[in-house]
């Protein structure tokens, strides 16, 4: 059964950096971002109304990407066009890279979810089980999250430029470079995930380090005295 333990050590983080993800996609967030960054100086457009149409958009509440500058500007301000470069036509498209990033970001969340599912039903087995190695299941839970913070911790500080790339040519085909003065990069620089990706890996260490902690002092009394009443 220390398979179900390892599968556990896996699971349960995922679903914490998917749920830490999603906090990217929410308006407090963004407004917490608010003129964070040097490229928010030459924003002409209303933050809180294009971030919140963006954000409306990641999470299903609308599907509109022509949106303009403000309420009142029908002019789309997402960048979509065609370019000739080297004799062929390539699309560059902040509206298209809009669609593909829902789409990753809605693979995060049911991943997040169903890696939920699993951890609570195995955790339910080794409950009915095995209650001694489900102690240590949750005690010891920090090993693997351990090993990918400072992994990724590490690469994001050391050459974060390369690592956004990798993710980006993973995850997005081509349509993902755009200039300085596009809005999505206006609104959400390189420093912005980098940022987010900290802030992602420290609430998944505060998360990791509280659930060993309660299993050490809690579950594993209660089921250390489980054991001497039986």
């Amino acid at each position: 059964m220390k398979i179900i333990k390892y599968l556990i050590w896996l699971l349960y983080p995922v679903f914490f950096i998917a749920l830490f993800a999603s906090l990217l996609t929410t308006k407090p967030y963004m407004r917490f971002s608010e003129g964070l960054y040097a490229s928010h100086e030459n924003i002409t457009f209303d933050y809180d109304y294009v971030t919140g149409k963006l954000i409306d958009y990641l999470n299903y509440r609308s599907d509109d990407l022509h949106f303009g500058a403000n309420p009142e500007d029908d002019t789309p301000i997402l960048r979509h066009e065609t370019r000739i470069e080297n004799g062929e036509e390539v699309l560059i498209s902040e509206i298209e890279h809009m669609k593909d990033v829902r789409t990753v970001y809605t693979q995060v969340r049911i991943a997040g979810l169903v890696s939920l599912g699993l951890v609570i039903m195995f955790s339910g087995f080794l409950w009915k089980k095995d209650r001694k190695l489900l102690s240590e299941t949750y005690r010891d839970i920090y090993l693997f999250p351990l090993f990918f913070i400072l992994f990724v911790g590490g690469w994001f500080i050391v050459d974060f430029h390369h690592a956004f790339t990798i993710f980006h040519e993973i995850f997005f085909e081509g349509n993902w470079q755009f200039s300085v003065n596009d809005t999505l990069i206006l609104l959400l620089p390189q420093m912005f995930w980098f940022v987010s990706g900290v802030i992602i890996l420290f609430l998944l260490g505060i998360t990791i380090g509280t659930t060993m902690l309660l299993s050490r002092y809690y579950l594993s009394k209660t089921i250390d005295t489980e054991e001497v009443g039986s």
